[in-house]
């Protein structure tokens, strides 16, 4: 894919120098702008063409660039509410893990003595044993 990037834009580059050494003599000419309002008329100073060219694709990439610079800010405002919604949503989800595995291990509380005995043997907890079969 590289390769055809490249020959790709040594295309386009040769196309665009063969465009201006094939019309040089249209580029080099001079020519000025007027722009005729009812009340006043304006002259540009005679310029090249090439000059010409030059300055209204880079105005047009300039009102390009403005227009987009919009919808650039709403996207990056979107992008930081929603990392901070992964975030909230990343700690919720660690915090109902923990009570899930804390719930996992805790005694039932509603069993009898002898449940109670089993479920802490699986757990590998002796101690507490000793404890619930002295009180029995």
């Amino acid at each position: 894919m590289k390769k055809a990037k490249i020959a790709f834009w040594i295309i386009l580059v040769a196309f665009v120098f063969l465009l201006a050494y094939q019309n040089w003599n249209f580029f080099m000419s001079t020519h000025g702008l007027r722009v005729n309002f009812l009340v006043k008329e304006y002259h540009t100073p005679e310029l090249q063409n090439v000059v010409l060219f030059l300055i209204f694709f880079f105005a047009g990439l300039l009102i390009a660039y403005f227009f987009s610079l919009l919808d650039r800010f709403k996207s990056k405002k979107i992008i930081k509410n929603l990392t901070a919604l992964l975030e909230e949503n990343e700690k919720t989800t660690a915090a109902l893990k923990s009570e899930i595995d804390s719930l996992k291990n805790a005694k039932p509380v509603n069993a009898a003595p002898e449940e109670i005995i089993v479920a802490e043997k699986a757990n590998g907890s002796a101690d507490s044993t000793e404890k619930v079969s002295d009180a029995s």
